[in-house]
């Protein structure tokens, strides 16, 4: 099975496009939090406190998933804030992709704007997997079908880069209404639902942060 770290990297890709719908800042933030979702699903990761002041430790051993391994090394062996946790799987963007591509569900155009700045253009030679993401939440999110828990899981971190109408079609304020009341819900189990109060706080906050710093520099 795909890692959540997974699913949410494809659905944060438009297919069209082949590029993502949100920026980079958002974009990086929600597949960090889409990993420690996946190492507190896999018990790897203590959480105490809650919201964005948690701590995170890391515990246990290695999962066997070459990409949760690679986030708890990179997580390393000291309790970190919540916020800290979340920039440090923040640089793990191009080894989701990169197990998206050996999967051989997505492909990589590269080239270059004006012959000097890289770009990457990410093609679906296997549109299955993203169709079938996209066609959950879309029932989950439109048609008020209960989501399981990876789909709640998926749509609290669409919730928190404000990115559920980027990926569903509909009313723009209906989807984020429907989106807040899924990532609200109780969905997470024990073991998961402080790290899942803690990743949405943390993400939702690092996002606003850029967006004021982004705002402020264009202003200056």
């Amino acid at each position: 099975m795909s890692t959540l770290a997974e699913d949410l990297a494809l659905l944060l890709v438009d297919p069209t496009t082949g590029k993502p719908v949100v920026d980079g800042t958002a974009f990086d933030r929600a597949v960090a939090g889409a990993l420690l979702f996946d190492l507190a699903g896999a018990e790897r990761i203590a959480v105490t406190g809650t919201g964005a002041k948690a701590r995170v430790a890391v515990v246990g051993g290695p999962t066997g998933n070459p990409l949760l391994d690679a986030a708890i090394d990179r997580l390393g062996p000291k309790e970190r804030r919540a916020a800290g946790a979340v920039e440090r799987l923040a640089k793990m963007r191009s080894a989701v992709f990169a197990r998206l591509v050996d999967a051989g569900i997505l492909t990589a155009e590269r080239n270059r704007i004006f012959g000097l700045i890289p770009t990457t253009t990410w093609r679906f030679p296997d549109p299955g997997p993203r169709a079938a993401l996209q066609g959950g939440l879309a029932a989950v999110l439109t048609a008020a079908a209960e989501p399981d828990a990876r789909q709640a899981a998926l749509v609290s971190l669409l919730y928190a880069v404000k990115a559920e109408h980027k990926v569903v079609a509909g009313d723009r304020r209906a989807l984020r209404a429907r989106a807040k009341q899924v990532a609200e819900g109780d969905w997470a189990g024990s073991a998961v639902a402080q790290a899942v109060q803690a990743v949405q706080a943390t993400v939702m906050a690092a996002v606003v942060a850029a967006t004021v710093a982004g705002a402020a520099a264009g202003g200056s």
